[in-house]
C-alpha cells in the first residue's frame, strides 16, 4: 500500500492527509504537512490527534465528513473540511484516513455574514434585498419591517409589491423610481408609507442597486429608516419660521416665500389683498400697546373667519395684512372682499370699544408667473388711495 507520502503526490497540496489507529494516534502523514499546521512529520507522528483536534473521536468511526477546528503550532486556529475513512480489515478497522481542507477562509466568511445578518437584525432600520428578474422578490428583509410598518415579514414575503402599494399617493412616483435603471441612485429617497394601523409615517432610503452584464437592474438593496420624529421637528420649526408669534398667520418671510414661488413657478390666477390697519398708531398711543396688540389679534382672527387654508393670509409689518387668493376667478375674488367688509362691519357693532379701521387695496391677476410684484404694487397703491381719501373726507 502506498504511503500517505506517496498519495499526497497525487492530490492538490491544499489537501492535507493523516492517518491514525482508532485510538487517535498519528502513524502516517503527508509531506505538506509543515507547510498547512506548521508541524514536521517527526514533531506529528506517534502523538494524539486530540492535542490538535477538537472532535469526539468515538464518533469518527460513523461520521464520515465534518467540520473541525485545528490548532495550528503557531497557536492559529484554523477549520478544516474533513473526510474520514475507515479501512477495515476483516471485521476490525485497522486505521481510519483523515482527508483534510482548509475552510477558514470561508469559515471566517461565514462568521461575517452572521455577524452581518445578526446586525441586520438587531437595527432599528429595515435592511432588505429585492430581487427584480424574472419577477420581485424578497431575498432578505430585516423583521424590524413590522416594528416600523406593522406588515409582518409573511405578508412582505408574499406581496414583494407591499412596499409600493402602502406608499401615499403623491409620493408614489418617487418610490417606483426606486426600481427604474435610469435614476439617479446617490440620492436619498424620502416618502410616506401607510402603517397597517392606517396612519402615514416618513421613511428615508437609501437605495443600492445591482446590475447585471447587460446593465440590466436586477436587484435593489437597501436601508430604510424610520423619519417620523425628525419630519415632525422640521414641520414645527418651519411653522414657527413662518408664523407670526402675536396672531398665528403667517409671516413676512412665508409671504415672500409665496410670492416667490407663484412668479417663478406656478402659474394661476392670482387676487391680492393688502390691509392696512387705519388707527394703530392711535391706539398705541392713548390706550397702550397691549391694546394695540388686542387689535391686531382681533384683525387676525377677522381674516380667518373670512379665509381658509387654501389662501395665505400673512402679517407682513406691524399694521399690515396681505392675503393671496389663488386659483379663483376674478368675481370670486371680489366675493371675498365684500365677505371680508361685511365681517369687519360684524364685529365692531359687537366690539364698539376697539373697533377694526382697516383699509383694503385690492388687485387681480390671471396669471402669477411674472406677475405678482406688478400686482402687489396695485394692491398696495389702491390700498394708499383708499387711506388717503379716509384722511381728507374725516372731520377732526
Amino acid at each position: 500500500m502506498d504511503s500517505l507520502a506517496d498519495i499526497n503526490k497525487r492530490f492538490d497540496s491544499r489537501e492535507l492527509q493523516i492517518e491514525i489507529t482508532k485510538d487517535g494516534i498519528i502513524t502516517d502523514v503527508s509531506c505538506n504537512c509543515y507547510h498547512i499546521l506548521g508541524y514536521n512529520d517527526y514533531e506529528i507522528l506517534n502523538t494524539s490527534i486530540s492535542n490538535y483536534f477538537n472532535y469526539n473521536f468515538d464518533k469518527l468511526l460513523s461520521i464520515n465528513n465534518f467540520n473541525a477546528e485545528f490548532l495550528r503550532k503557531d497557536g492559529i486556529k484554523v477549520y478544516f473540511d474533513i473526510q474520514a475513512t475507515p479501512i477495515v480489515i476483516g471485521n476490525k478497522t485497522k486505521c481510519i484516513y483523515l482527508s483534510i481542507f482548509d475552510i477558514s477562509k470561508y469559515k471566517e466568511l461565514e462568521n461575517l455574514n452572521k455577524m452581518k445578518l445578526k446586525m441586520f437584525e438587531q437595527t432599528k432600520d429595515i435592511v432588505c434585498r429585492l430581487e427584480l428578474i424574472p419577477k420581485p422578490k424578497f431575498t432578505y428583509l430585516s423583521t424590524s419591517v413590522e416594528k416600523i410598518l406593522g406588515y409582518t415579514l409573511e405578508e412582505h414575503m408574499k406581496n414583494p409589491m407591499l412596499p409600493f402599494d402602502m406608499t401615499h399617493s403623491d409620493d408614489k412616483e418617487i418610490q417606483y423610481s426606486k426600481i427604474n435603471k435610469d435614476t439617479d441612485f446617490s440620492k436619498v429617497f424620502q416618502v410616506r408609507m401607510k402603517h397597517k394601523d392606517g396612519y402615514y409615517i416618513w421613511v428615508e432610503d437609501y437605495v443600492i442597486p445591482q446590475f447585471d452584464e447587460n446593465n440590466q437592474l436586477v436587484a435593489v438593496e437597501s436601508i430604510t429608516r424610520n423619519i417620523q420624529d425628525r419630519k415632525e421637528l422640521e414641520q414645527r420649526l418651519e411653522k414657527l419660521g413662518y408664523t407670526d408669534t402675536l396672531t398665528g398667520l403667517f409671516n413676512k418671510n412665508y409671504f415672500l416665500r409665496e410670492m416667490n414661488l407663484l412668479n417663478t413657478e406656478i402659474n394661476v390666477p392670482v387676487g391680492i389683498l393688502v390691509c392696512d390697519l387705519d388707527r394703530l398708531k392711535y391706539t398705541n398711543d392713548s390706550l397702550g400697546h397691549s391694546s394695540g396688540d388686542a387689535l391686531i389679534k382681533s384683525t387676525g382672527q377677522v381674516l380667518k373667519l373670512v379665509f381658509n387654508s387654501e389662501h395665505v393670509i400673512s402679517r407682513t409689518g406691524g399694521d399690515e395684512f396681505v392675503i393671496i387668493i389663488k386659483n379663483k376667478s376674478s368675481h370670486e375674488f371680489q366675493k371675498l372682499y365684500i365677505e371680508l367688509q361685511k365681517a369687519i362691519d360684524i364685529f365692531n357693532k359687537e366690539s364698539k370699544n376697539i373697533p377694526i379701521q382697516i383699509s383694503v387695496g385690492l388687485a387681480y391677476s390671471e396669471t402669477s408667473i411674472s406677475k405678482m410684484q406688478s400686482t402687489l404694487d396695485i394692491a398696495d397703491s389702491d390700498m394708499y388711495k383708499k387711506k388717503n381719501y379716509k384722511k381728507r373726507t374725516t372731520v377732526t
